[in-house]
């Protein structure tokens, strides 16, 4: 290489290795402040009820917490022609899956309403 090539690719290096420091500078800023954000949230517990009983307490903070539906993405008759298909067919699959999904978190687990034509 001659000093031209070597002076050219050191400029480059040095222009790249500004813009990197200037964006990782960023990024860790951003993370320092979602980090804390995150510890000023936590930071403030909830109140904690008066009560004698330790298993009541506990019912009550698993009462508060609220489970989102699920949506599957098929409804009942396209899952069940799903199962019918070949085992290599990517309908297959997601049928399956919504299987799964119905026996993993019953009562949470919904159907796509169909969809009128």
């Amino acid at each position: 290489m001659s000093s031209k090539e070597l002076e050219q690719r050191s400029v480059v290096d040095e222009l790249a290795v500004r813009e990197v420091e200037g964006y990782i500078e960023r990024v860790e800023k951003q993370a320092e402040d979602a980090a804390q954000t995150k510890t000023a949230q936590t930071a403030v517990a909830p109140p904690q009820p008066q009560v004698g009983d330790m298993g009541q307490v506990v019912a009550a903070q698993f009462a508060s917490v609220s489970k989102p539906k699920i949506i599957l993405p098929l409804n009942q008759k396209q899952l069940e022609e799903g199962l019918h298909h070949k085992i290599v067919d990517a309908v297959r699959w997601l049928a399956e899956w919504c299987v799964m999904m119905i026996k993993k978190y019953p009562g949470r687990v919904f159907y796509m309403p169909p969809n009128p034509l």
